[in-house]
């Protein structure tokens, strides 16, 4: 295809192109018009439906429940929004509506032709419909209370969405049009200026280059224009000088090239050389002009041996014409050697003859030694990498397993067995600071040796008080902390583990050879802060997850600890009190003629009285101590280090301090509320957590059964005798007994 026809092609292509572009940026602003305003509307909408599910904290019902508010609020948004809302239920019953006359509250809403109401109800997704007695777009949104509970739908118009957005970009699609018009218009004018200058330029390029092929060395062309026709006709006339001096440069140019070039005739006589040729061969050209090629050059295969008869490459260029290139090496008068490149190139000649290049290649020799040493150095730094990589992923296997404990003891058990792989034979631990902050417990342990207690406070660590890694050993400065269990021959680290704003405690390394091993820290300085870093992270997820478990089992109503965490923290406890030989009471309380509250001022009434009896034990609780909700109206209270008469006496506080309370429900009084308290204690009446609860239980039963609003501490009996009764009276005076 010629020039000027691609020109016009692609100047054809470039104005279709643009106005493809164009059109599809139009077509693409419409349709994401609709698209922004149906999203638009359904965001909308789904807030809408957030705001009717609602309910306050202060126990108010959600606007659905509440038909006349959700009615005026419904009007509120269609006076702000200018868009009619319907609200319907489960059963698609209109609940409220706004500005629609046309629908009435307890209709059935049966404007949507395929039941696309319907459809959303029972799937959850949006869908949108016409109304044919309105001629109007609706969106149907469902309304979700709590999770998979879809409790009716929010109807609302969104064409006044999609007018708005499309107005909006009216503007800009004519815009895009009109520049799209102008642009494929100056592609054209410009496409007719461009072919009409090209080809006169062309033209007088295509006249000189003929007169130059056809021998005319003198022809030039002419120049007077200012384009990059001008430009080329300048440089065919300086192409056409330096044609005409070059074959002068050519003998120059072999006389100071760096490569030696000799010229040999058809029966291998040397012809010619360059100095660089006959430096290398280290006799004047003046002594070899005329010689046999061999008597002149002494060639020697590349290793320094003599090539046997016919295998040179000179001897092999001139007996098949062909070119021919391989690595030999060139005697000199001195005997040295130097290895050389040489290339033999036949001559396109009648009678014949070739050019023998040789190219010095001792410094490129040189350099291979240099680049064989560098490459065992890299092999070396290789090795190193491979042995960093294999750590790295040592490292990511260990983030992945520690990653998937569940709890802090499996994340420790693979601690403690990766640990001897990792750190080389060190011993070590890991301790965790406790939640009250005030205790640093040892949690794994690996090696022989063990250099730290088990448990300190977190100021007998200095690693913990400056927030950094603290080393210590023979022969430095540095103070030993407080944890340590000997008296400085060995050398220790403490890192600590800080992940997400927190230091969680610290990793603790011990080297017993340290005098012996000056540098046993800085040889595993990365990989250790490898391992800091990793097990840091695992360990703080592990502990937001134990966050959102906590979460998990509370009282929602209460606030207070669910039975399940009260049996598996209260075994834990008992089991610390076992290990420390400290006493443990627990108190169970059940509040009196519950139901009556229920009955007679409605079951609000009764969660203000289970609120309140909860805020009156936490108020009288310790910080040690565990509140739970039992189940229904029954309370649970553990008091860790508690004896069973200060557990009694506790008992007897919280039973007046509840019967003082003073309850009031829209303005009515609640009246006394009184509980029955049942107090057990570790070890008088048990050594395990199922029976401490049936004692307490008893006493409790036994309380109600006197006459409630009392205190019944049981007693240690044995099995099969019903326990006696202690009682604290709940109107007269006296401690219990």
């Amino acid at each position: 295809m010629r020039i000027r026809s691609q020109i016009i092609l692609s100047m054809v292509s470039a104005a279709a192109l643009i106005g493809l572009v164009g059109g599809v940026a139009i077509f693409t602003q419409m349709t994401a018009t609709k698209y922004l305003g149906l999203t638009e509307a359904t965001n909308v909408a789904r807030e809408l439906a957030d705001t009717i599910v609602f309910k306050p904290s202060d126990g108010t019902p959600s606007l659905l429940d509440r038909p006349e508010a959700l009615t005026q609020f419904l009007e509120q948004q269609h006076r702000r929004a200018r868009r009619d809302f319907i609200v319907v239920d489960r059963n698609k019953l209109i609940v409220a509506h706004a500005a629609d006359e046309e629908h009435k509250a307890g209709d059935k809403f049966n404007h949507d032709p395929g039941n696309e109401v319907g459809q959303t109800l029972a799937d959850g997704f949006p869908r949108k419909f016409v109304d044919p007695n309105e001629v109007n777009a609706i969106l149907a949104v469902p309304i979700e209370q709590g999770e998979d509970n879809i409790v009716g739908a929010v109807l609302l118009e969104y064409d006044p969405v999609v007018n708005a957005a499309e107005q909006r970009t009216n503007g800009l699609l004519w815009l895009v049009g009109l520049s799209t018009a102008a642009a494929m218009l100056v592609a054209a004018g410009f496409a007719w200026m461009l072919l009409s200058r090209f080809g006169s330029g062309l033209k007088d390029m295509m006249r000189g280059m003929q007169a130059l092929a056809q021998g005319d060395a003198m022809t030039r062309i002419g120049h007077a224009r200012r384009d990059e026709f001008g430009q080329l006709a300048e440089g065919f006339n300086t192409m056409a000088d330096q044609l005409a001096s070059a074959r002068a440069h050519i003998e120059d140019i072999v006389e100071t090239v760096a490569e030696g070039i000799v010229v040999l005739d058809g029966d291998g006589r040397i012809v010619s050389a360059n100095p660089a040729a006959t430096t290398m061969i280290g006799r004047r050209a003046d002594k070899i002009v005329g010689l046999q090629w061999d008597a002149a050059v002494k060639l020697h295969d590349a290793k320094g041996g003599d090539f046997t008869g016919g295998t040179s490459p000179i001897e092999i260029a001139l007996a098949t014409g062909r070119q021919h290139q391989g690595e030999v090496r060139l005697a000199r008068l001195d005997g040295s050697q130097t290895p050389v490149i040489a290339s033999c190139s036949p001559l396109s000649r009648s009678e014949g003859g070739l050019v023998l290049t040789l190219n010095d290649i001792s410094e490129l020799r040189r350099a291979e030694g240099i680049v064989n040493e560098r490459a065992d150095q890299l092999a070396i730094l290789n090795r190193e990498l491979h042995e960093k990589s294999e750590t790295t992923t040592r490292l990511v296997k260990l983030g992945e397993l520690l990653q998937a404990c569940v709890t802090f003891p499996e994340a420790f058990s693979v601690v403690g067995t990766a640990m001897t792989e990792f750190l080389g034979g060190l011993s070590g631990s890991v301790h965790l600071t406790s939640a009250s902050r005030n205790l640093v417990e040892e949690m794994a342990h690996w090696g022989d040796v063990r250099s730290s207690i088990t448990q300190f406070a977190p100021e007998d660590c200095w690693a913990l008080r400056r927030g950094q890694e603290h080393v210590a050993g023979p022969g430095m400065l540095t103070p030993r902390c407080a944890h340590i269990t000997e008296n400085g021959k060995k050398g220790y680290v403490c890192m600590p583990l800080a992940a997400q704003g927190e230091t969680l405690g610290i990793l603790h390394l011990c080297e017993p050879n340290a005098a012996e091993k000056p540098q046993w820290l800085a040889e595993r300085q990365q990989i250790l802060r490898g391992v800091v870093d990793t097990l840091a992270l695992a360990l703080a997820n592990l502990r937001l997850r134990e966050t959102l478990r906590q979460q998990s089992i509370r009282d929602p109503n209460t606030g207070l600890f669910n039975r399940r965490y009260l049996e598996e923290t209260s075994s834990r406890e008992l089991r610390r009190m076992e290990r420390s030989g400290q006493p443990l009471t627990i108190i169970m309380l059940d509040v009196d003629h519950f139901k009556q509250f229920n009955d007679t001022f409605g079951h609000e009434a009764g969660d203000l009285v289970l609120k309140q009896v909860a805020a009156t034990l936490i108020e009288h609780a310790r910080d040690s101590d565990v509140v739970s909700r039992y189940g229904g109206e029954e309370f649970a209270l553990v008091m860790p280090g508690c004896s069973l008469e200060e557990g009694a006496e506790r008992a007897e506080t919280l039973r007046q301090a509840i019967k003082n309370l003073h309850l009031a429900h829209r303005g009515r009084t609640l009246g006394t509320v009184t509980a029955s308290f049942g107090v057990a204690a570790y070890p008088e009446h048990g050594s395990g957590w199922a029976e401490l609860t049936n004692a307490a239980d008893h006493a409790q039963y036994d309380a109600k059964a006197e006459g409630r609003d009392r205190v019944v501490v049981a007693r240690n009996t044995p099995p099969g005798e019903r326990p006696a009764i202690q009682l604290v009276p709940s109107k007269k005076s006296g401690a219990p007994t």
